[in-house]
């Protein structure tokens, strides 16, 4: 058994390597690999390369996992500070009904009724009596207006998901007179 070990030791760390994309985690989780072999009852077992690289697998799931919940536990927050007294979401939100106006006739009922008033797209449709498709593209089309609205008057940093995390007027004025 021990010579077939050391057979399958180069091919298992290149598979491993394969599906971890780093060299010391790869040779590490190779030799998790190796220790729970030699701490299982290796008894019945037919096929021993079949059972290495079955090993390896759940190894590498393991892996992932364990990276997974590492970082699912790290909040956003730990890197922000965020003051609830000047968010700049809330800020730039009180201006919406004013870049709202300025949109074309037939963009500005569709986002009232959409963004302001959170009406769903498919009702939005039977009441104006118009095809859910363009109803959903108009909307789409006066939300990619509102947003360049929005960018003609202000700098706005945005978070990875779109979250709006500060912003800063184009005119050089205060952040609270900006629209």
């Amino acid at each position: 058994m021990q010579n077939q070990v050391v057979q399958l030791y180069n091919p298992l760390l290149g598979y491993v390597k394969k599906r971890v994309r780093n060299q010391e985690d790869a040779e590490d989780l190779t030799q998790d690999v190796f220790l729970k072999l030699s701490k299982s009852n290796g008894n019945g077992v037919d096929n021993l390369k079949s059972w290495v690289y079955t090993i390896a697998k759940n190894t590498i799931t393991d892996y992932y996992r364990k990276k997974q919940l590492h970082t699912n536990t790290i909040k956003d927050d730990a890197f922000f500070d965020y003051d609830t007294d000047n968010d700049a979401g809330i800020e730039l939100g009180k201006c919406v009904h004013s870049f709202v106006n300025q949109l074309p006739e037939e963009y500005r009922e569709l986002m009232i009724l959409s963004e302001i008033k959170e009406i769903p797209q498919k009702e939005i449709a039977e009441q104006l009596n118009i095809n859910y498709v363009t109803v959903r593209s108009k909307i789409q089309r006066g939300r990619k207006k509102l947003k360049e609205l929005f960018e003609g008057c202000c700098t706005i940093l945005q978070g990875g998901k779109g979250s709006i995390l500060d912003f800063k007027s184009k005119t050089g004025s205060n952040k609270k007179s900006s629209c």
